[in-house]
């Protein structure tokens, strides 16, 4: 049904229940109800509404109504079909950041949207240092100059601004991330991990039963805490994201020569790399070992300095997040 673009289309999946015959695999007595009858059968029609609950396809009434001419009101059929539209209709709109269906053709669109759904900030804004476009050199040689969408909010910027010109910054990835049948990949870039805490020694004089300072406002309730408990990690503070078309080091550099414009701190602070060859990039290889010639291992780490050489990337277009912001 994939290959026919069907897998969701309810119509087809009823036509399919249609070719069993009525009234033949339906049990006469409590001894064949007892015995699974046919149980090949019924087996074949619980597949098919597994199928159905898959693919997110919400039974009707028509299929009930075959299922109980095919099986009888007390088949495992009915049963799943039961289960199916107590559960399905709760967990229908559980989610509050949905994907939709049917994502947008154009990588830019699919690439505001990702990067939307991982940001964690409603100030965040999304960037596109370039879209894509395919030009021919002199030579008459046809390239493709991929898309480069970023995002940063106000407060990476802050730590950006922060951060100690004399330790690097580094560009990750690519991270994979699932937008239904989707992946697309996106980067980071980073800090390291603060330093170690110094841990204060213990008190033997504490108690905590006695203390010796205790802070007590009687004018406020235990649920009027207004303060969010924030969990600091140690993966070091990230400073902004970015998806693209092409995850070489020249396309990343065009990201980094983009945030310059909005973060000066970033001429003054080296940035290694730490990336990883992308889906294309080992297509390509791959492409390339069965020709004439053998290339290496393009899936080795490397950490090379960024040249600051460059031209600078132009923003094409810059736009507020609107949706609300949300962990992978």
């Amino acid at each position: 049904m994939p290959e026919f673009g069907v897998e969701r289309d309810l119509a087809v999946y009823n036509k399919l229940l249609d070719v069993f015959p009525k009234e033949v695999f339906v049990p006469r007595n409590a001894v064949q109800r007892m015995f699974n009858h046919y149980p090949r059968q019924q087996e074949c029609g619980v597949q098919l509404l597994e199928q159905m609950e898959e693919y997110g396809v919400m039974p009707n009434v028509e299929t009930k109504v075959l299922l109980v001419q095919i099986f009888g009101k007390k088949a495992h059929p009915i049963r799943k079909y039961q289960r199916m539209m107590y559960w399905m209709p709760k967990f229908k709109h559980v989610n509050p950041f949905p994907v939709p269906l049917q994502l947008p053709e154009d990588p830019v669109d699919v690439a505001r949207f990702g990067l939307a759904r991982i940001a964690n900030d409603l100030d965040a804004k999304v960037t596109v240092y370039q879209l894509p476009c395919t030009d021919i050199t002199e030579t008459g040689e046809e390239i493709t100059i991929p898309h480069v969408v970023g995002i940063q909010s106000p407060s990476q910027m802050e730590l950006l601004a922060k951060h100690n010109p004399n330790k690097p910054v580094f560009v990750e990835g690519p991270f994979p991330l699932w937008l239904r049948q989707t992946c697309v990949h996106y980067y980071v870039l980073r800090a390291d991990p603060p330093e170690e805490k110094v841990e204060e020694p213990y008190d033997p004089e504490r108690s905590l039963y006695y203390p010796l300072r205790l802070d007590v406002d009687f004018g406020r309730d235990l649920g009027d805490e207004e303060n969010f408990d924030v969990e600091d990690l140690d993966e070091g503070p990230v400073f902004a994201m970015c998806m693209t078309g092409r995850g070489d080091q020249a396309t990343l550099n065009q990201w980094i020569s983009g945030l310059q414009e909005n973060n000066p701190m970033l001429g003054q602070v080296p940035t290694l790399f730490r990336v990883n060859a992308g889906p294309q990039e080992l297509s390509a290889s791959a492409d390339a070992e069965s020709g004439h010639a053998h290339r290496p291992d393009t899936e080795t780490r490397s950490e090379e300095k960024l040249q600051r050489d460059g031209e600078p990337g132009v923003i094409v277009e810059e736009e507020p997040q609107r949706r609300q912001g949300r962990n992978q």
